[in-house]
């Protein structure tokens, strides 16, 4: 059965420009949800909705991210806030309505805690459903749109797409699948297991490392 972490063997080694400095405590890593709105490609293959945001955006400045965002008090009214996060973030950023049950659990990622703002975020994958149409209304984004994840990845390596870890990550899996039958069959079984990234000292500089979480760390639970 296939994890979320699997991809991360993959993922290239991200080094950093300086030595991070650990807030002591760090901060708390607020609950969130980001889907990855999917669909078949209009010649083949499927397609990926995608955002960059402002350079002005106080976090992930200028990265090609999914629609999400942080949980809400509203959220936690219902039987899953982390659904209801999705699925509220997912409309209000593209107009596309979904329900709770549509929702595949994809992934989970948690900010390293050597940043300011940090977020304990569920990535969950979702199928635009017929006769829906994204839109950008987020605000947030100077530039929205379908492209296909090996595109993506490929205008990434030219320098012409910032991509963080997770999003890399999650565009990586979904190239490996060429019809929505095969991407909906490995989110069914599909097992999510957290990632924290974490800073290492790698020679006279830094870099992200992603450590088998442990059992007795609660922010990972």
């Amino acid at each position: 059965m296939a994890s979320s972490r699997d991809v991360l063997s993959r993922l290239r080694r991200t080094r950093l420009p300086a030595e991070p400095v650990l807030p002591d405590p760090a901060a708390r890593a607020d609950p969130s949800a980001s889907v990855l709105l999917v669909r078949p490609g209009e010649a083949d293959g499927l397609e990926v909705w995608l955002m960059r945001r402002h350079a002005r955006m106080a976090f992930a400045a200028g990265m090609a991210v999914f629609p999400g965002g942080r949980q809400e008090p509203a959220d936690v009214a219902g039987p899953d806030p982390l659904r209801a996060c999705a699925v509220r973030e997912l409309a209000e950023e593209t107009t596309v309505e979904v329900a709770p049950g549509d929702l595949f659990p994809w992934a989970r990622w948690i900010t390293p805690r050597t940043e300011p703002r940090r977020y304990d975020t569920w990535f969950y994958l979702a199928v635009l459903p017929p006769g829906a149409r994204a839109e950008d209304v987020s605000g947030e984004a100077d530039a929205a749109f379908w492209c296909r994840p090996a595109d993506a990845l490929a205008r990434a390596d030219a320098g012409e797409l910032a991509l963080m870890p997770p999003t890399r990550a999650s565009l990586l899996e979904l190239a490996d699948h060429h019809d929505l039958a095969s991407l909906l069959a490995a989110a069914r079984t599909r097992v999510v297991e957290p990632v924290r990234p974490e800073v290492v000292r790698d020679g006279d500089g830094w870099l992200l490392a992603y450590p088998t979480p442990d059992d007795h760390d609660e922010e990972l639970r």
